[in-house]
């Protein structure tokens, strides 16, 4: 098997032109039935003799016979193509962090083009009338990835990155939050300034990120057993109204003079937050007189804190930067082991809370 790998690789090298783009070690792998090693072997012995040469974000590529693959670097063959394909919803920050995408990968001279679909099935007939592509990162936009739709992208490409958990524990790549960490720094910023009774309103809607969250807010229930932690659920995801649906729950949650059994809101899924401040006044809830309010998003995105609300959760720059690098790694080494990468928590502060009035009368008591 060795001796086999190692005459084709040679056959290649010597019909190759110089940037003509190598087998990667996965094609390899499973085309000989060979281990990593191995593989890695046979391309270490290519490159000793000056046949190939490897580019950090760019992969491996013949040099013809020695030919110094620095002579041809910037030529065409090391173009790479990269699908950005999302859903045709209106979600501020997933248009944010593809146009952030295309930015970074057009100024390396890499050709970009960005496809949106109506649904899985959509996507699968436009991906059937595509070429094949070097990457490509999907948007999953809080809705199911079908398998058969991932099978579709995998026909086209071999390097799939993932903006969202959606797709965990699979052979792709991806990108997303974990809201149980931004849920805990807020409830525990709120408790800090004294309030007892927090509200948590999130959606309904089943995926990874949003379980992760609320698996947390049952760990705090447990650990701040003297705070009376309450759930909202919204039937609504950020794009479907959300932020009418919620301030509807919270006037049902009102009671005859119109006070709510809590003093501070916790919410996920606010896409406007100026509308959001808007409902809440439409309400005669002032914010944070009578309600403080964190929300659980973008902390670089003016739509959503609105330059009021204070903000805990990621930016929407460090989605653009892991992607970008997922990409730039699998390029690079298409053998290694696939995963997560957690966004790291970012916080904005704001104007939209303070203490509870009841913690503000015994503190001027003390």
């Amino acid at each position: 098997m060795s001796t086999e790998l190692h005459q084709f690789l040679e056959t290649l090298a010597k019909s190759a032109s110089p940037g003509d783009r190598a087998p990667t070690v996965r094609d390899l792998m499973r085309r000989f039935g060979a281990s990593q090693a191995l593989v890695q072997q046979a391309l270490g012995s290519l490159k000793t003799q000056g046949l190939i040469d490897s580019q950090v974000g760019r992969g491996t590529f013949f040099t013809s016979n020695g030919e110094p693959l620095r002579a041809v670097a910037d030529t065409p063959s090391a173009t790479r193509s990269v699908l950005l394909l999302r859903r045709s919803v209106s979600i501020a920050r997933g248009r944010v962090v593809v146009d952030g995408l295309q930015r970074r990968f057009a100024a390396e001279g890499h050709r970009v083009l960005e496809v949106s679909y109506t649904d899985p099935e959509h996507a699968r007939a436009v991906l059937r009338g595509m070429p094949r592509f070097d990457a490509c990162v999907i948007q999953s936009s809080f809705e199911t990835i079908p398998i058969e739709t991932l099978a579709a992208v995998r026909q086209k490409t071999d390097v799939v990155a993932v903006d969202g958990l959606g797709l965990v524990g699979t052979n792709v790549d991806a990108v997303g939050m974990e809201w149980g960490e931004p849920l805990a720094a807020a409830v525990h910023g709120l408790v800090q300034q004294g309030h007892r009774h927090i509200a948590h309103a999130t959606s309904t809607h089943e995926f990874l990120a949003n379980a992760l969250g609320l698996r947390r807010l049952e760990q705090l229930r447990g650990t701040l057993a003297d705070v009376d932690l309450q759930s909202i659920a919204v039937a609504k995801l950020p794009h479907e109204d959300f932020a009418s649906s919620l301030v509807a729950l919270l006037q049902a949650r009102r009671d005859a003079a119109g006070q709510l059994p809590f003093s501070a809101l916790v919410a996920w899924g606010i896409e406007d937050g100026a509308g959001f401040r808007a409902l809440l006044t439409s309400l005669g809830l002032d914010v944070p007189s009578q309600l403080s309010v964190v929300l659980l998003g973008r902390a670089d995105l003016a739509n959503e804190h609105a330059d009021f609300f204070d903000t805990v959760g990621c930016n929407a720059a460090d989605q653009v930067e892991y992607l970008h690098q997922a990409i730039h790694a699998r390029w690079a080494d298409a053998a290694r082991a696939y995963g997560v990468r957690f966004l790291p928590v970012a916080l904005r502060p704001g104007q939209s809370t303070q203490a509870p009035a009841s913690a503000a009368k015994r503190r001027a008591r003390a």
